[in-house]
């Protein structure tokens, strides 16, 4: 089930946000097939389907953004199977869209099943880093009466600086900016950015971390040469779990060759969507 977590991943740490992501008319379309179509289709008629028929009808409807449907399926395979990973992962992913859909009351169903799931998935895989990084969002930005605590919050992020260098100090950057921490948050976001010489070379790191290196070295360094890099490759390994809408970077890039024309709508949208730059932007800009 890698394609259909990769599809989810970033894309349902918003949900802790409620409602701050990029809304999905700024991001690509996704084009159903009708190949998917008639593989949905014929799944769906059937009266008693498989583990790996529900398994299978899960995906499609999670990669074709029928998340209420997924969301029904692996509810179920969840209860069922509460030992598989990819279960529980895919489960929070979905509960996390469908929860950054709705308004705050309404949504807290689906953050509460987001926040279980992902819970399950750590004890399952503590090593994976993505769902490290998951909880420390969780931790961070949940109120506390829905299971936030900076407390756990920091001993996550302890795992996740253990495991990755760069993912530790943006990170921990994340953490400290969310908990008003400025001062500290930019030494942590300096470590990290530091720490990249070229986009080009051999690190492993998500997608968004281009994305959060860019901004990084666009602000903080000054490098608008890195900054380019880091923000093409972004659009490069673009894919649909990925936290920021194309145009975002694109934008950036505009900036980066003609810094005297910039589009005000789409600044404007930068600013609402992207709390790296809106930080930056209101602190140290």
């Amino acid at each position: 089930m890698a394609y259909a977590q990769r599809v989810i991943f970033f894309v349902f740490c918003v949900s802790v946000s409620f409602g701050q992501r990029a809304p999905q008319s700024l991001f690509d379309s996704v084009a159903v097939t009708a190949e998917q179509e008639m593989r949905i289709l014929a799944l769906d008629t059937i009266t008693i389907k498989t583990q790996a028929e529900r398994e299978e009808l899960a995906m499609l409807f999670a990669s074709t953004k029928r998340f209420e449907y997924s969301f029904e399926l692996l509810s179920v395979l969840c209860e069922e199977y509460p030992d598989n990973f990819d279960y529980q992962f895919l489960y929070g992913g979905v509960s996390g869209i469908l929860a950054s859909e709705l308004p705050r009351v309404k949504s807290l169903p689906y953050v509460r099943a987001m926040k279980i799931a992902f819970e399950a998935a750590a004890r399952l895989k503590p090593d994976a880093l993505d769902i490290q990084i998951v909880l420390l969002q969780l931790y961070t930005e949940l109120p506390w009466v829905l299971g936030g605590s900076n407390k756990k919050a920091t001993q996550v992020l302890e795992i996740v600086k253990s495991l990755s260098v760069i993912e530790g100090f943006l990170a921990e950057g994340y953490f400290y900016r969310s908990t008003k921490k400025n001062k500290e948050a930019l030494v942590a976001y300096l470590n990290a950015v530091n720490e990249i010489q070229s986009c080009n070379q051999d690190v492993e790191m998500s997608i968004d971390s281009y994305y959060h290196l860019a901004v990084l070295a666009f602000y903080l360094q000054k490098d608008k040469t890195k900054a380019a890099c880091l923000f093409s490759m972004y659009i490069k390994k673009f894919d649909d779990g990925a936290a920021y809408p194309k145009s975002f970077a694109q934008h950036y890039l505009s900036k980066v060759s003609d810094s005297e024309n910039v589009d005000l709508e789409m600044e404007a949208k930068l600013l609402k969507y992207d709390k790296l730059t809106a930080w930056i932007q209101n602190n140290f800009k």
